[in-house]
């Protein structure tokens, strides 16, 4: 009788023992989850980014980061610009000379801008010396010209340029068009202006610019009138303000 007691007290334990030790074994087994016959343990790729941009992350060739996609500078909207400009000025009636101004533009967009543009230059008309050696009467009276003049500036496109292999210089391709005046005797009327031009900012406040223009003068020398077109090319730097 006392066997048949020890042997049912062992049957009813046993389920016990075991099942403890399968819930001791449980969360082991649930974290770590070994893969089945025919199966692989493959980790999941990470979920790509919408933000993130490659060209900024990868490395050249030779190890440098790349400078790709990157935010503008500084941007112009409701700033001013000054800047003080020289250059050459390549006349179509009177004689080539240097010229020198400055000008001042307010951007009400970052596309578009307003100028006003100050220059002097020297003025001569080298091509009447032959004539004054016959009879020595000068015809033409040397002197200078002044212009100030206004204009639109139109800058579609924004480039960058490589300056090393870790820096990108930013910059602006522009266009002009606008209207003015030329005080010498010669002109007669308005003088209109039309050209294009880059301006590289190195800065938030510091830029180099270049032009060529094309200034179209009515002017009238030695009794013969007509339309002529002067090369304006102008370079320099601008400083820009708030």
């Amino acid at each position: 009788m006392r066997a048949v007691v020890v042997t049912l007290a062992l049957s009813l334990a046993a389920p016990t023992v075991g099942w403890g030790q399968e819930a001791r074994r449980r969360p082991a087994d649930a974290e770590e989850d070994p893969p089945e016959a025919g199966e692989q343990n493959v980790e999941e790729p990470e979920p790509v980014s919408t933000t993130r941009v490659a060209c900024l992350e990868d490395a050249s060739e030779d190890g440098y980061q790349r400078k790709g996609v990157q935010k503008r500078d500084f941007l112009k909207r409701h700033r001013f610009e000054l800047g003080a400009l020289g250059g050459f000025y390549a006349s179509d009636a009177m004689s080539s000379t240097y010229t020198f101004g400055g000008a001042l533009a307010f951007y009400p967009s970052e596309d578009f801008g307003i100028e006003a543009l100050g220059t002097y230059m020297p003025v001569q008309f080298r091509l009447e010396l032959p004539f004054n050696s016959f009879d020595n009467r000068i015809r033409f009276q040397p002197g200078h010209a002044i212009q100030l003049m206004g204009a639109f500036l139109f800058s579609p496109v924004h480039a960058k340029f490589k300056a090393s292999e870790t820096a990108i210089v930013h910059g602006d391709l522009f266009l002009i068009a606008g209207a003015g005046r030329t005080f010498h005797d010669s002109v007669q009327g308005l003088s209109w202006q039309a050209g294009a031009g880059f301006k590289l900012y190195f800065t938030s406040h510091f830029a180099f610019r270049f032009d060529a223009r094309d200034v179209m003068l009515p002017q009238e020398i030695l009794g013969r009138g007509r339309l002529t077109h002067n090369l304006t090319v102008l370079g320099g730097l601008s400083f820009w303000l708030l």
